[in-house]
């Protein structure tokens, strides 16, 4: 009884197919178990220069080419080879820009001034305009304004009787550190805002145009730093 019960369990284990219709069809689930093949784990780096440098140096080994660069985004860089035998990749590299990111929208006096000098590339236009205007507002001094969405009029009082109008540009150029430092930091609009409180606002106003032109020069410094490899036809670049 034993014997004939182990037989039933052990029958009920064989994989038995049937043809119906011209289609085979089988009594058990099926799974394909893939074989092993050794793969490098992912590197991640915070800048382009060691993306170039791993790509020169280990270029050699990788013997799925040509290695692919793609810039994900304004700060995100992905490596990876082409398709093996198993229609499978090599994820190489990563570089993860780890440039502050700037904090948009309302922010205090100081806060603003500690930004523009920390955070943004100098530029005459941008942040050299509006360190002069914040230098001349204060919220002791008293702040009003007039806005009427397109432009503003702040007026700052000093002492008791002065007043000063100032005409406030609603649009200003500026070019926060955003993406990685080996290539130039894209400049566009933001537009600025000064309230009752002396608080300043800073939004972006170019529907993130900037993005793309980080892209390309990303792309640009890694066609520059790797042309060798890229005429060679073992690195492609993407953006």
């Amino acid at each position: 009884m034993l014997k004939e019960a182990i037989s039933y369990l052990v029958s009920l284990k064989e994989n038995k197919t049937y043809t119906i219709n011209g289609e085979v069809y089988s009594d058990h689930d099926l799974h394909r178990i893939p074989p092993h093949v050794d793969r490098p784990d992912r590197l991640t780096v915070n800048g382009l220069d060691s993306i170039v440098k791993l790509v020169r140096n280990e270029l050699d080994m990788e013997t799925n080419l040509p290695v692919f660069i793609r810039v994900a985004g304004p700060r995100l860089v992905k490596v990876f080879s082409s398709l093996d035998e198993y229609m499978d990749r090599d994820d190489l590299y990563e570089a993860a820009c780890d440039a502050p990111e700037f904090a948009y929208g309302w922010m205090e006096h100081e806060k603003a001034i500690i930004a523009l000098r920390s955070m943004f590339v100098p530029n005459a236009d941008g942040t050299e305009y509006l360190l002069d205007l914040l230098s001349r507002i204060s919220k002791d001094d008293g702040v009003t304004s007039d806005d009427n969405g397109v432009s503003q009029t702040v007026t700052t009082r000093s002492g008791v009787l002065l007043k000063k109008f100032e005409a406030v540009k609603s649009r200003i150029p500026l070019a926060p550190f955003r993406t990685f430092l080996e290539v130039e930091q894209p400049t566009s609009e933001f537009i600025l805002r000064v309230d009752e409180n002396c608080r300043i606002a800073l939004i972006e106003a170019d529907g993130g145009a900037w993005k793309m032109e980080a892209k390309r020069r990303i792309a640009d410094y890694f066609t520059c730093n790797l042309s060798e490899e890229i005429d060679a036809g073992k690195v492609v670049v993407m953006s």
